[in-house]
């Protein structure tokens, strides 16, 4: 139990530091262990990191706001934690981030006033007291005192060992959630109303509660370590009542490889193997191979019905809110209390913003250039810990896969997790499909939100993400002049682009690599050849998607015209294998992130834009309108 902290800072970083800033990608599936991580520490980022570390025996790191945006990976912790990183303080966190650190006895401190911090300087943390001492001047933490007593505890490992006990003595309740009709007193959003049929009981915002759980999924990324820190935490609990070591439902709980399939070594393929294995034992599905992306097939396959509450190991498992549901990633340890009991603990009733969507989009104009615009109007933690909401009388010419990619990238603003309102469309697309029983929810008229936002869909254009954020967003029109601005950027997130010429392209990922993507790519590529000098991957996101598109001749257009088809999988979205990128290459993607070192080498420059985007400037070579091809 460490009240007080003493230290060194060893390193000062600014706004918006991601996951991959801290951890590169592709060590992630190389080891279980939390050790190996340290020694890959800002290994993109900053070089001189870990020989600051080196230097303390006890490091602390400060930073500006949103430290630790990106993926839920837990190894960013762990990359710290093995550093002799003993606390961070920083102005704000994402929420996936904080709650990693939280189960981790990280202490990832909150505070209000700006401070000239100095590298090398000694600190002292009380966390009694909840104040930092720098420079003889004393500054308020304002981190939750629950919080606080976590970090101190080192974690709530117990907490939630005692809670699995209640679940086994039969003494905690679940509800029909379905049934379940709370007469609440005052209007409620969506979110609200989702997690009050699920508890039985009203809820409102900022209220904090363990919620129920109705679909938990892994990738080969995170469910490993999940599995052996599963038996880790609860063996001995299920023995010591005589039971059998049992997973919370296993019809409720899905393995899904899909990182990096094909595997691309020998630790890749002994993960996937472990969670064959395990799911084999517990009687659950472990999807094969190849079979697609982890927020593509379980949508497919009908799992995902309105009204769930879904907890994945991924950052965009928040692509599930496309059909009504409460969805977002979490990080190994939460994934893995949720295995064994079923619940998502400590969960704060997030604050939401409503998007009211009007108009149509013009010809050449996505759910994905919707997206991009809202990033870069909000920014990338303008949304921070809230829920984003869309509706409005524009849902009716969005369809489906259009607002699957929406709700894809609403993390990207830093977001819990988007949600769209039920209608027709949700309900047509359900039909034959859904495996569960399912009611729809719509905000009650007069809600609480944060704020309301407008926005007309016909003012839309193509959209282009500038590297090295999703929040560098311009308009395919103003391209040539976003480029110069960023020529005069001293910003590693924005960097300076020279030329739009690319050499790379990616169409695919849970973003953007399904059957309507494919077709509006393929009426801009029929007839036409991939540039010479540019090397186009494309990758539908499920067995599914390419199945249908090999039948129907779609994918013989992409063959004719130079592209490469690989089977379903990340690809280089994830940066491991299948089209990583080279120092200096210039790559238009599909995907969501464009984060340094994301899809390859930190020397390289990606763009996030349309299918359709992205498949004009594999013909053109270059960045371009995609319609002049239209």
């Amino acid at each position: 139990m460490n009240k007080k902290i003493t230290g060194n800072i060893s390193s000062i970083f600014p706004d918006d530091i991601n996951t991959d800033d801290i951890i590169p990608a592709w060590t992630l599936q190389e080891s279980t262990e939390k050790e190996f991580f340290g020694k890959y520490a800002f290994s993109n980022y900053d070089k001189e990191f870990i020989n600051r570390c080196q230097k303390y025996e006890n490091n602390i790191i400060v930073a500006g706001k949103n430290f630790g945006c990106g993926s839920s990976r837990e190894q960013a912790v762990y990359a710290l934690t093995t550093n002799n990183v003993k606390a961070i303080i920083a102005y704000s966190y994402p929420d996936i981030f904080y709650r990693n650190c939280l189960n981790n006895g990280l202490p990832a401190l909150i505070i209000g006033e700006k401070i000239n911090w100095q590298l090398d300087k000694s600190i002292i943390i009380d966390l009694e007291k909840k104040e930092v001492v720098f420079e003889n001047k004393k500054i308020k933490i304002k981190n939750p005192d629950e919080d606080i007593k976590t970090f101190i505890l080192g974690g709530k490992i117990g907490k939630i060992r005692n809670h699995l006990e209640l679940i086994i003595e039969k003494k905690v309740k679940r509800y029909d959630w379905v049934k379940n009709k709370i007469n609440a007193r005052k209007p409620q959003t969506i979110v609200e109303k989702i997690i009050s049929d699920h508890l039985g009981r009203e809820i409102y915002q900022g209220e904090k509660v363990n919620i129920p759980i109705d679909i938990l999924f892994f990738n080969e990324v995170i469910g490993p370590p999940a599995i052996k820190n599963f038996y880790e935490n609860f063996e001995d609990i299920f023995k010591k009542y005589r039971k059998e070591v049992k997973i919370f439902d296993n019809k409720r709980v899905f393995f899904i490889p899909d990182h990096t399939v094909p595997s691309s070594s020998v630790a890749v393929s002994e993960g996937i193997d472990l969670m064959e294995n395990f799911a084999k034992n517990q009687d659950c599905l472990c999807y094969k191979e190849g079979d697609g992306i982890e927020h593509v097939v379980l949508i497919e396959d009908g799992y995902i019905v309105p009204g769930e509450i879904i907890l994945g190991t991924d950052s965009h498992t928040c692509t599930n809110g496309a059909l009504n549901t409460l969805a977002f990633g979490v990080g190994t340890t939460d994934a893995t209390y949720a295995l064994a009991t079923g619940y998502l603990y400590d969960f704060e009733v997030p604050k939401t913003i409503r998007f009211n969507l009007y108009g149509k989009f013009k010809k050449g104009v996505y759910g994905k250039d919707l997206i991009l615009y809202l990033i870069g109007k909000l920014g990338v933690d303008g949304a921070s810990k809230r829920v984003i909401e869309f509706g409005g009388p524009a849902l009716k010419n969005i369809s489906m896969e259009q607002r699957i990619t929406i709700s894809n990238m609403a993390v990207e603003m830093g977001a819990r997790t988007g949600i769209f309102e039920a209608d027709e469309i949700t309900l047509n697309y359900l039909k034959s499909r859904n495996k569960y029983p399912f009611k729809t929810y719509s905000p009650d008229k007069g809600c609480s939100y944060e704020k309301i936002i407008d926005v007309n869909l016909s003012e839309l254009e193509p959209c282009v993400a500038f590297p090295h954020k999703p929040g560098n967003v311009t308009f395919i029109s103003k391209i040539e002049d976003y480029m110069k601005k960023s020529q005069k950027s001293h910003s590693l997130d924005f960097a300076a682009v020279y030329s739009l010429k690319i050499t790379d392209a990616f169409l695919g990922a849970c973003t953007n690599g399904r059957y309507e993507d494919f077709i509006e790519a393929a009426k801009i590529l029929k007839g036409k050849k991939v540039h010479p000098e540019v090397n186009f991957v494309v990758i539908p996101a499920s067995r599914k998607v390419y199945n249908r598109l090999l039948k129907e001749g779609i994918l013989q257009i992409f063959a004719e015209a130079g592209a490469n088809i690989e089977s379903s999988n990340c690809g280089p979205c994830f940066g491991k294998h299948m089209g990583v990128v080279g120092k200096g290459a210039q790559m238009i993607s599909s995907s969501n992130r464009n984060y340094i070192g994301r899809m390859g080498s930190k020397d390289a420059k990606i763009f996030l834009a349309s299918p359709a985007t992205v498949t004009a400037s594999a013909i053109s070579g270059y960045i371009v309108d995609p319609r002049k091809y239209l």
